[in-house]
């Protein structure tokens, strides 16, 4: 049997508006930094990148936090606004720099990321103290086992 080993692949993961289709974003993850100049014949636009060590884990990542609103998974098409969708990326807690935010982003949205990331990342403590709390429980058991029903 042979075994496949992943690869950690160095990427950029973007987020794509197109302006016919409000409240949908595309989350986009490539090898090279992409073009985020405007053109002025799609009405497709990069409203924000970020560069990480292993863009396939930031997707998942991503994903994780999304993945209620997912409407095209072969496209990674959601239905969110774009605060949310970036506060979604900038809660990944992995090693990334933000190389592109739009300079259109007005003062009321960078707040509202940073509303969401704060309240993402809430959450996500509370998950992982619920869980550690599982698994001190599941200890005690076991514990409980070994000492006290071994030596009836």
């Amino acid at each position: 049997m042979q075994r496949r080993h992943l690869q950690v692949r160095p990427g950029y993961l973007s987020i794509q508006t197109h302006d016919a289709h409000r409240g949908r974003v595309r989350i986009l993850i490539s090898a090279q930094r992409p073009a985020v100049e405007p053109d002025s014949r799609t009405t497709l636009r990069i409203r924000y990148t970020a560069r990480f060590n292993d863009c396939d884990a930031a997707l998942m990542h991503t994903h994780e936090l999304l993945k209620r609103r997912l409407l095209d998974p072969d496209a990674h098409l959601y239905r969110v606004d774009l605060a949310r969708a970036i506060a979604a990326v900038e809660s990944v807690e992995l090693r990334r720099e933000t190389v592109f935010w739009d300079p259109q982003l007005n003062d009321d949205t960078r707040t509202q990321v940073a509303e969401f990331v704060t309240a993402n990342r809430a959450s996500q403590r509370r998950k992982d103290r619920f869980f550690q709390t599982l698994g001190y429980i599941g200890i005690a058991i076991l514990l409980f086992n070994l000492f006290v029903l071994s030596f009836v």
